[in-house]
């Protein structure tokens, strides 16, 4: 069977392509809407487009799926991405913010629309449905993948990605939007201890398949607690929350922003620290060159005339240490509880990025030895 019906004219030269559909999508767990995304792709781009050929392109976290579609009609791009909700469709509101943040348009869509308006570069829609949404295609290279290929161009990269964070919190601080779902949620002291509980019950409990005594529970996240004062203290900004070389692509000479569903308002810090000590970043930005991003951040802010707030160092520190934790427990989650292989091999750089901030954060001095009881990775650095 030819998968666009509505040329049938091309049936015949379709069919022998088939493989290039059906091989790579039968290992994909939920059926492939094949009809619908041909039917979307002639609504968006004319009768006489269709499409050729699928690729599975790689997910993430989320129940989402992605496939880029080869197109052949000269009046339609080369090819688009299709996102494909999974069973529950994209949530309307994260859960541990508490649901949805109300309507109920897709968040990715709501948060976009708003990017797009204020010039910020995310991926166009071109057709959206109850089941998908057909995307523009940026491509496959990664910022980090972009640095690590081209190290001459490190600092002019990661300087672009800092200027994008300028550029965001920018526009939010100069028109908020309260039709944005961004502005109606906020990145508080209670998510960010929500986040710690769920470090010390995934990266803890889960790991050693134990639940720690409530007093020792309790001093522990206790003694976590200043980790969460940025968030209670200082004046939020527009944040996208995932900010991070995998989040951004080198398309066409410049930088493209995706996953932005989950924005919201959040320390100045946040996605500053998000972009220089996620995961393996530190391969690629050494210390002289974090200094030197930071100072960059701090300028763009000032030249816009919105000038951070004092105390930015310490609130980049902590912001990256409550975000480093976080994401031990949230990958300890995703493998363990969730049945997501492969995210525990990304945790030794995780735990490198922790190490080094623990020790730069006198506040947690006193709880380093009860932490590397529980996780000896925050202990001394590993010797080769």
């Amino acid at each position: 069977m030819a998968i666009d019906q509505g040329c049938q004219g091309n049936v015949a030269s379709f069919d022998s392509a088939a493989t290039l559909w059906y091989a790579p999508l039968r290992a994909m767990s939920e059926p492939m809407p094949l009809e619908a995304l041909a039917v979307a792709v002639r609504t968006a781009f004319g009768a006489r487009a269709r499409v050729v050929a699928a690729e599975p392109l790689a997910g993430d976290a989320s129940t989402r799926r992605y496939v880029r579609l080869r197109l052949a009609d000269d009046a339609s791009p080369p090819t688009v991405v299709a996102m494909l909700f999974g069973s529950d469709r994209l949530p309307l509101g994260s859960e541990e913010i508490g649901g949805e943040v109300g309507g109920d348009e897709l968040p990715f869509v709501n948060v976009g629309r708003y990017l797009a308006e204020h010039a910020l570069p995310v991926p166009r829609v071109h057709h959206r449905t109850d089941t998908f949404l057909l995307l523009e295609d940026i491509g496959d290279t990664t910022l980090f993948a972009a640095a690590r290929a081209d190290t001459a161009r490190v600092s002019a990269l990661f300087g672009a990605a800092v200027d994008l964070v300028v550029a965001l919190q920018v526009a939010g601080a100069r028109q908020p939007a309260p039709g944005c779902y961004a502005f109606r949620q906020r990145f508080d002291g209670r998510l960010a201890r929500w986040e710690l509980e769920h470090f010390v019950e995934h990266g803890i409990e889960t790991r050693h398949g134990q639940r720690l005594p409530a007093a020792e529970r309790a001093a522990l996240l206790t003694a976590l607690a200043p980790l969460a004062e940025p968030f209670e203290r200082a004046t939020p900004v527009l944040a996208h929350r995932d900010f991070h070389a995998w989040n951004l692509h080198v398309h066409d000479g410049r930088l493209r922003l995706i996953d932005f569903q989950d924005a919201l308002l959040a320390p100045d810090a946040y996605d500053v620290a998000s972009l220089l000590t996620d995961r393996t970043t530190a391969e690629l930005v050494p210390p002289a060159l974090e200094t030197s991003l930071l100072e960059r951040f701090v300028r763009g802010r000032a030249a816009a005339g919105v000038p951070v707030e004092p105390g930015f160092s310490e609130r980049y520190r902590r912001c990256a240490l409550q975000r480093a934790l976080k994401v031990i427990g949230r990958f300890y989650f995703l493998e363990r509880v969730k049945g997501k292989p492969g995210y525990l091999a990304y945790l030794p750089a995780v735990y490198g990025v922790a190490r080094r901030l623990l020790r730069a954060e006198p506040a947690l001095a006193s709880v380093l030895p009860e932490l590397v009881r529980w996780v000896p990775e925050l202990g001394e650095e590993p010797r080769a």
